[in-house]
């Protein structure tokens, strides 16, 4: 005899208790970090793109937790210095979440970062004209920080934070970021 309808739908209803108990008994650190998880796989295909301008990055990194913010630092660190554009990106989405000395500390290890000399190449200067790349583009993870550590400041986070992102590009060996950080010095006391 054929097992009526009844049981299939009793044997359906009984898989999907079961599956709910497991999706209850996750915890906010499993489902934190699955989160994170998330954002980095959006992050990577925002980049791989060259989407600078996607609007999941205003929209998607907001209020990033601690598991989102320690996978996007490992990404920076896990990307070639001379991909500028991309890590400067990383640091502009963790400069819009300055929360815990953790992301002070970022930003103030990336501003002290050594100088890049060359796209091609950052530890060694370009031999052939026109190849370094601008100042700009090379300087450009260390000037994100500096300017997302002064607008954090603006906006009243942490004062010490953004003065410690701020002593470090002062001593930085880049010119382009000891000129932000004199720049902002001197905008912050002429208010």
């Amino acid at each position: 005899m054929r097992p009526g309808p009844w049981l299939a739908g009793a044997a359906i209803i009984a898989a999907l208790a079961l599956l709910g108990r497991g999706l209850s008994r996750r915890t906010p650190e499993a489902l934190g970090r699955a989160e994170a998880r998330v954002k980095l796989a959006t992050l990577r295909e925002i980049l791989a793109k060259r989407g600078d301008n996607d609007p999941r990055l205003d929209r998607d990194f907001v209020a990033l937790t601690p598991e989102t913010k320690a996978l996007l630092r490992e990404e920076y660190r896990s990307y070639p210095a001379e991909r500028r554009n991309e890590r400067g990106t990383i640091v502009y989405l963790l400069g819009n979440n300055l929360k815990t000395p953790e992301d002070w500390a970022f930003l103030r290890d990336v501003a002290a970062e050594p100088p890049c000399l060359s796209l091609a190449d950052c530890s060694k200067p370009s031999g052939e004209p026109g190849e370094l790349g601008d100042e700009i583009t090379l300087a450009y993870p260390s000037l994100v920080a500096v300017r997302q550590a002064a607008r954090a400041a603006r906006e009243g986070g942490s004062k010490e934070g953004a003065l410690s992102v701020l002593s470090a590009a002062r001593a930085s060996r880049v010119a382009a970021v000891t000129r932000l950080a004199r720049t902002i010095d001197a905008g912050s006391t002429a208010r």
